[in-house]
This record gives structure tokens, sequence and C-alpha cells, in this order.
């Protein structure tokens, strides 16, 4: 299964799959969300109502946990890779977490409101996918990441190239973020000369903007607790040169 997923790298499995600076760049996107959230709940929660979440195009599944220690939420994961949410029910399922199978471009016109609307690396692969995105339902924010002005051709996977900032001009009042190729995550004003990927972040005008939230950026990259732990992962047979690699950095 892992091998259909991977689909010679086109998606992450992490522990699996790709290298730890990807692994590392993946959840640095996804605590950066949680981070924003947590200030909104911080300032606008007045009782205890489940805040609702989807995660479009969640693969399998390890940002949906990242976001799920959010107290007294509702994630929804949405892939349309049945072997992704095999697996995300596995190895991150939860209690406060459901997996749904739709295709993205079905899935938005129709779609539920929910409070937050996130995404990570996966409109780029949608043909007109920031329009698409201006179709989603949501209360609070929607926060997404896509790569920063990448040539054709550099991913096979990709329809949608050379996203600048200018990309966004049908977006009101977005704030656009940028992570460099370590995870480490600037706001526009301090960003690196090649960012790696953008984030992006439209907000209901009565919640306040993340750059008025009191964040200090740059906001570090994740980091594993202990890097050893990677080493008890179950690894399959395509990533044993990664295994020894990773081996070698805890020696």
């Amino acid at each position: 299964m892992e091998e259909v997923i991977w689909n010679q790298g086109e998606r992450l499995i992490p522990g699996v799959t790709h290298d730890l600076a990807k692994v590392i760049r993946h959840r640095s996107s996804y605590f950066f969300f949680r981070k924003v959230i947590e200030h909104d709940l911080a300032f606008i929660r007045k009782e205890a109502i489940p805040i609702r979440i989807v995660d479009l195009g969640c693969g399998v599944g390890h940002g949906c946990r990242i976001l799920s220690e959010l107290p007294n939420s509702q994630i929804v994961g949405v892939d349309h890779s049945l072997e992704c949410l095999e697996y995300a029910q596995v190895n991150y399922g939860g209690e406060n977490i459901d997996y749904i199978a739709e295709n993205l471009i079905e899935y938005i016109p129709g779609m539920p409101e929910f409070d937050y609307v996130v995404f990570r690396g996966v409109f780029e692969h949608v043909t007109g996918g920031l329009q698409l995105a201006l179709s989603t339902k949501w209360r609070h924010r929607l926060i997404f990441d896509v790569p920063y002005n990448e040539p054709m051709g550099k991913n096979p996977y990709h329809v949608q190239f050379e996203i600048r900032e200018e990309s966004f001009s049908k977006y009101p009042d977005i704030e656009l973020f940028f992570q460099d190729l370590n995870g480490v995550i600037h706001d526009r004003g301090h960003r690196s000369v090649n960012p790696n990927m953008m984030i992006c972040v439209w907000t209901n005008p009565k919640l306040r903007r993340v750059s008025d939230c009191q964040m200090t950026f740059p906001l570090p990259a994740w980091k594993p607790e202990r890097i050893a732990r990677l080493s008890s992962l179950k690894w399959s047979k395509m990533t044993q040169k990664l295994r020894q690699s990773l081996q070698n950095l805890i020696n």
C-alpha cells in the first residue's frame, strides 16, 4: 500500500517516504496552521462550541492529527485516494477525526461550511486550483500553502506553476507568509530570497489579522523531539537507503 500511496514521489508518508527535511517542512506548515487557530480560540471562544476544521487533500492524515490536538476540535480530512484514507484511519486516526473520500473539484462547490479550511501543497495539483479555493466555505479563516514561483516541469504532478504574490489578486486582504527550505516561516517583509512555499491566510474581517496576533517571526521549524525515534518506525523496502542515511545522522 505504501508504494501505491507514494506513487513515485507524489505523496508524503512521514517516516516512510521522502527525507527528514521534507517531513519537517510539511509538519512546520501544519503547526503554523494550528498556532494561528490557537490564537483565534483564545480571542473568540466564549463557550465550549466545537471548532470544525477541514483539511482538503489530507493525504495520509498526519496534518489532521496535528490539528486534532486543538481543544474541542472536530477534524475532517478529505482526499480522493482510498489508499491514503485507509492508511490515515490506521496510523493517524482519532476520536475527533473523520476521513471522507471525495474529489475536490466535485466536493468544494457543495461543501458544508467549516470554521477553518486548510490544505498543504494541494491546489498546485488541481487545474484552476487557486480559483477553486475561492469557493471554499469557512467562517473564520482559509489557510493554505503552495510552492513559490515553481517553474514548469520541476514537479511532474503539478499543473499550476509560477505562483507568486500577484497570483492572489482576487483574494481580498490576504496575508502572505513564506517558508524556506529549512521549514522556517517568515513574514512578508523578511522572507528569504528564494522561498520554498508561500502560505496564504484569508481572514474574516471580524477577526484579527495574523500580523496583529502578536506572533513572532520568523517562526522556527518543527523538530522531532528525538531524531532517534525515527529509527524505530516501520520502514518499507523502498526506503532502506533513506533509513540508513537517517541512522548515520543518529549515530
